[in-house]
């Protein structure tokens, strides 16, 4: 698929459209574990234009001040539903941790990894990949693979987790929403304005 889509030129500059809203989709992890693609949907086509690995600790904080940093108009926010769950450091969803951020999430459907993959299979024909933004997934596609039995000597049905997982899964959701990436709902993240200053009157 990927050597289909260098032949056809689908890995070049994708730039940023300002007239459609830019949908992001996570793969929720701690730091790197943290992966982001930003989507935009042009007629039947799937532009990755952009994507995101978390650092060090980086959550979901970080996360929101990076939409802030970007200069895109946004659309909807997915991720999977582990999102629901419950951390333990702070007795709160990252779902709620999000909304008191002002960032709301839809989630993804849960269809099963083997589901999940053979929709990203159908959606390579429309996929056009940022080759500068988004080298990192590039990187990642290119060595995602199914696991090996050393000793029965044959593969497992599912995938070798490993540094690929994280941008392998988030394309995997991504291909699960594609219907619901429309462009018709745009969202405007703006940095505060200032608080104005009190005058002292002595």
């Amino acid at each position: 698929q990927m050597e289909r889509m260098r032949n056809e030129k689908r890995i070049k500059l994708v730039p940023y459209d300002p007239a459609i809203p830019v949908h992001t989709v996570s793969d929720l992890g701690v730091g790197p574990k943290f992966v982001t693609g930003f989507f935009q949907k042009v007629g039947s086509e799937i532009h990755l234009i952009d994507c995101w690995e978390g650092s060090e600790s980086d959550g979901m904080p970080q996360f929101v001040k990076m939409l802030q940093t970007k200069p895109y108009v946004y659309g909807k926010h997915f991720a999977p539903h582990d999102i629901a769950a419950t951390e333990i450091a702070t007795g709160k969803t990252r779902l709620q941790v999000a909304q008191s951020l002002n960032i709301y999430f839809e989630i993804v459907p849960d269809v099963g990894v083997d589901g999940g993959i053979e929709h990203g299979r159908l959606m390579f024909a429309r996929l056009w990949v940022d080759a500068e933004k988004c080298q990192l997934w590039i990187d990642a596609i290119g060595s995602y693979q199914q696991m090996w039995d050393s000793r029965k000597g044959m593969f497992l049905p599912k995938p070798l987790h490993n540094f690929a997982s994280h941008f392998a899964d988030m394309y995997r959701y991504a291909s699960l929403v594609e219907d619901q990436m429309t462009n018709e709902e745009m969202k405007i993240y703006k940095q505060p304005e200032p608080e104005p200053l009190s005058v002292y009157q002595g």
